[in-house]
């Protein structure tokens, strides 16, 4: 399974609301049918006091799952894609300014387990029945630090209560050896309200965990599920 990453730089004539509302329709309503897609998600960027200046650089993060690299590479030449989503792409955002990445995943927590000591509730709650969740993204830059991938990265997530956390490591099979970014983090919470009490309980780790990379994107985002 590859794992893509489309990073989206609004249109300074749109406002954020058109950005976002456009995004999810017309834009989403088409691009969820593309054949290939084996599940797509919006996170739309949201500002939050735990992260400074610059957090809005990047307005959305389209997260798309394709069976190999060669799915995602045909994506370009799928039908449903080059007659209706790409020419609707300049309506909102700046196609130019987009970048890509696409992923190998390692998954450090798929999910909470009561077996683990985690509330019955939160041991329920699953990434793929959730229509909205809260997600901290992170695309470490090439100039970032090499070593943004700690030996104890599962255990910060723990203590910033990440209901699921996962590293992306460049594909070889699509960027040979010239890839966008060193790796990419993705954390979540099930709403804002579990995303600040598990920040904002451990500032340590927070700044252990986020600060590591170096020069990345770190965004925080309302991520809404399209498809599976």
């Amino acid at each position: 399974m590859l794992r893509f990453f489309s990073l989206l730089v609004r249109r300074p004539d749109v406002t954020a609301e058109e950005f976002h509302d456009h995004w999810r329709h017309p834009h989403g309503t088409m691009g969820r049918l593309i054949p290939g897609l084996r599940s797509y998600v919006q996170a739309h960027q949201v500002d939050t006091d735990l992260l400074g200046a610059g957090q809005d650089e990047v307005a959305g993060v389209a997260i798309s799952s394709f069976d190999s690299a060669a799915d995602a590479s045909g994506l370009l030449s799928e039908p449903q894609y080059v007659d209706h989503v790409q020419p609707d792409e300049p309506a909102f955002q700046i196609p130019e300014r987009s970048r890509f990445l696409s992923t190998d995943e390692e998954v450090l927590v798929a999910r909470l387990r009561a077996q683990d000591g985690h509330a019955y509730g939160d041991a329920l709650w699953d990434v793929l029945d959730r229509s909205v969740t809260i997600q901290l993204l992170q695309f470490v830059h090439l100039d970032g630090h090499a070593s943004w991938a700690g030996d104890d990265d599962l255990e910060l997530g723990r203590r910033l209560g990440a209901f699921r956390h996962t590293r992306n490591y460049p594909s070889p099979a699509v960027h040979g050896n010239t890839p966008p970014f060193l790796g990419a983090r993705q954390l979540w919470w099930p709403t804002m309200s579990a995303f600040r009490a598990g920040a904002q309980s451990d500032p340590e780790a927070w700044q252990t965990l986020i600060g590591r990379a170096g020069h990345a994107i770190t965004m925080l985002t309302r991520s809404e599920r399209f498809l599976r």
